[in-house]
């Protein structure tokens, strides 16, 4: 599948420091004094926080930060007040190109790429395993297996998923048209093509904000989350509009996110 990306949730930062140094020192795509470099200052980072020349952007005209929970809004000021006294500029009026046009898409409309790349993902796969004892060679043998395993628990554990997908095709219209512009919400409409423009180092937002979940699993570009707070006593509960899942209540943590 296209769609993927590091995403580091954690505690802390100092948290995330040690994910991260554990992946650069894991990889093979930087140079013995390439990582030496990094383990030194990021180790130095540690120490103190200098936030000298970092340019940190925050694109308000998403919808889901426009709509931002009131509980979040004092948490996010504290948070940059200390990323300025910290050293950092913080760019408030960050935009990003793609998103004008992706957000107003239908989620049926955003579900199809997904979900088709899934199909033929899965087909690709089950048909290329040399050892196949339960003969499941494609998504629709993976649905019936599903139903009929008791192992699986269906339909306590249902494959609406699964059968969304497999009734997709990518010759499918608005999967081709999609397809067209995913470089584009992958680039220059998206995560790189806002830092570029604005000379950021990193995106922040106070949410987990679909769109830009979306455009990091485009590209593939590294995401952190750590914690921001909680919801105050008293606040309203609010269950999600598709899953009736409770989003917002008192007491549940939100993140603050990194891109």
């Amino acid at each position: 599948m296209r769609m993927n990306t590091i995403g580091l949730i954690v505690r802390d930062v100092s948290d995330a420091l040690d994910v991260l140094l554990e992946i650069v020192h894991s990889s093979t795509h930087h140079d013995t004094q390439t990582k030496i470099k990094l383990f030194r200052d990021l180790g130095s980072a540690r120490v103190g926080l200098d936030l000298q020349g970092m340019r940190i952007g925050i694109p308000w005209h998403l919808s889901d930060l426009a709509s931002l929970h009131e509980a979040k809004l004092g948490p996010l000021k504290r948070i940059i007040d200390a990323l300025s006294r910290a050293g950092a500029t913080v760019i408030h009026d960050v935009q990003i190109s793609g998103a004008l046009e992706f957000e107003p898409l239908p989620l049926s409309e955003k579900s199809v790429l997904l979900d088709t790349d899934m199909k033929v993902a899965v087909d690709t796969y089950l048909s290329s395993l040399t050892t196949n004892p339960q003969r499941v060679h494609n998504l629709n043998d993976l649905i019936a297996f599903t139903k009929s395993c008791s192992a699986e628990n269906y339909p306590l554990r249902n494959v609406e998923g699964f059968q969304r997908a497999a009734a997709t095709s990518p010759l499918d219209e608005t999967y081709l048209r999609l397809s067209a512009r995913d470089e584009y919400f992958a680039t220059d409409g998206g995560i790189e093509g806002a830092l570029g423009r604005h000379r950021c180092n990193v995106l922040l937002v106070p949410t987990l904000c679909v769109t830009l979940r979306t455009f990091a699993a485009k590209a593939g570009s590294p995401v952190m989350s750590v914690p921001m707070g909680s919801y105050p006593p008293g606040t309203i509960v609010e269950r999600g509009e598709h899953n009736d899942l409770v989003n917002v209540a008192p007491g549940i943590p939100y993140v603050i996110k990194k891109l």
